[in-house]
């Protein structure tokens, strides 16, 4: 009963989250378009440029979230106290404190001499861009501030609240743009300041909300050494994935624009565009079953753990693969209704990155275990590892002229394969994981609806393009959607989605 009731939640928490998603990347889409109207490309360009120094410390911003967001779901899976789960909250919001203030040291030292020594911002415009810096590192610590309220939120796995409040943010800084045409002064200042109070009315609305909800998380500024440490310890591995993985990404770019030029980074640019937008929709799904993961962890009820960790990747993979197959099957097409003039390699670069995807999207759920038990040091070490491998064979690919989508083919066998072997090994040493059990019940179900659905993707009738189009996706779609009710799907499972399916159609009779 207990597990029915989960994957409900989670079923739910997922609609809330793929709602969010495609609400948030449209109204994102069209907030991008008119604030270059409003603020011109020179404008625009200074906020970017002064923002992205700021934004360079991300980084931190996201060690410290997943470090939180354990910590505190994993109390939660423990069931510990309310005053227990208020200690946590209270190191948690300390260890923030003390880490925004290092930031704003670093952006006020360090970050104000780039600005003002390193960068070609136009005299005119130089004191503008100083005011919009101040407004950019008082909003990056304000969203910082915010993590452990958003940690809160998601670890009760309060998903509705969360895609209400993504969306509410957005429609305020689509807002903020609107409201930016009723002003002839100059904008880009104005334009900082008003970024910085959407930051504030959000940090505000989540304050008010945690506050409602959960009374019982009052902040007291306390300092214990050895937690503390333990928590700084899991961010710290944490982040040497994390910028060991920008890194290499970036370090591949500059590869990319020396051996072969800024036509391949073009290409890769559009890639990544397409890669960010599947990858959206596949992170409402794992955000909807991580917490359920860290509390199974926290049980240490190994079974539950065990059927979520397959049912999440099977899952995971199922709705990556919807999205992601009648793309790869019909890339030409898509390209130039985007772009109308595709750049060169750009086809082959947006088919093979969504193949990582793919990839990514079914052993994610290592990450979520792996970081569930807290013992993260040696996995994070050999991810680096696969990452730094990459960059590796992506310079010797390049370095001997060899084609470069070639080098995609290195992403798929290091950060692709070789991390999901990485994971079923600390996974079945961390938390007696049966291999056996996943190759039965993931790989060979998963292999089996490739060999399936990829020969009905070259299916296409002889009529004109759109026709084919439309087609070729109508094709895809059902085939995998057969596969995966069929052969992803146990019987079990099929029946209780079946079952939800057809509740919902009643209740709306």
């Amino acid at each position: 009963m207990k597990s029915q009731t989960n994957n409900l939640k989670i079923a739910k928490n997922t609609v809330y989250l793929y709602i969010r998603t495609i609400f948030v990347m449209l109204i994102s889409l069209y907030t991008s378009r008119v604030v270059l109207k409003v603020l011109g490309e020179t404008d625009l360009g200074i906020y970017n440029l002064v923002g992205g120094i700021v934004t360079l410390m991300s980084f931190l911003q996201t060690a410290q979230t997943k470090a939180t967001s354990r910590y505190i779901t994993y109390e939660l899976g423990r069931n510990s106290d309310k005053k227990e789960l208020t200690r946590i909250y209270s190191l948690c919001v300390s260890i923030h404190i003390l880490i925004a203030a290092i930031v704003f040291i670093l952006a006020e030292t360090i970050g104000l001499w780039l600005i003002n020594e390193c960068t070609n911002i136009p005299s005119e415009r130089i004191i503008t861009a100083n005011l919009v810096y101040q407004f950019s590192i008082l909003t990056f610590i304000i969203h910082f501030l915010r993590n452990p309220l958003d940690s809160i939120i998601i670890a009760h796995e309060e998903m509705s609240v969360y895609a209400y409040m993504s969306i509410v943010e957005v429609i305020l800084q689509l807002g903020v743009v609107y409201g930016l045409m009723c002003f002839n002064t100059d904008r880009l200042g104005l334009y900082g300041l008003m970024v910085l109070c959407v930051a504030i009315i959000l940090f505000l609305c989540f304050l008010f909300y945690k506050n409602k909800k959960y009374p019982y998380y009052k902040f007291r500024f306390i300092w214990n050494k050895k937690e503390s440490l333990s928590i700084l310890s899991f961010s710290g591995w944490t982040l040497l994935g994390s910028s060991s993985n920008t890194l290499t990404q970036q370090g591949v770019s500059l590869l990319f624009n020396n051996f072969v030029g800024l036509v391949a980074n073009t290409a890769l640019g559009f890639a990544n565009q397409v890669n960010a937008a599947v990858g959206r929709f596949v992170s409402s799904f794992t955000t909807a079953f991580n917490p359920q993961i860290i509390k199974y962890e926290a049980q240490n009820d190994k079974e539950s753990l065990y059927r979520l960790m397959n049912r999440a990747s099977k899952f995971s993979f199922s709705l990556c693969y919807l999205i992601a197959l009648p793309l790869i099957a019909n890339m030409d097409s898509i390209l130039c209704l985007w772009l109308v003039d595709v750049p060169l390699y750009t086809k082959e670069f947006c088919q093979l990155i969504l193949v990582c995807s793919i990839i990514d999207a079914t052993t994610g759920v290592f990450n979520t275990t792996i970081t569930a038990t807290g013992r993260i040091r040696n996995y994070q070490v050999c991810i680096a590892f696969s990452f730094i491998l990459d960059f590796i064979f992506s310079f010797i690919l390049l370095y001997f002229k060899l084609y470069p989508a070639l080098v995609f083919g290195s992403r798929i066998l290091t950060r692709g394969l070789f991390n999901m072997i990485i994971g079923m090994r600390f996974v079945a040493k961390q938390v007696n994981f049966p291999i056996s059990l996943y190759v039965k019940e993931v790989i060979i179900p998963i292999l089996c609806i490739l060999i399936i659905t990829i020969p009905f993707s070259f299916v296409k009738p002889d009529g004109a393009a759109w026709f084919n189009l439309v087609f070729s996706f109508f094709v895809c779609v059902i085939t995998s959607c057969v596969g995966i009710c069929f052969i992803i799907m146990n019987k079990n499972e099929r029946y209780k989605i079946f079952s939800m399916i057809k509740n919902k159609l009643k209740n709306i009779n």
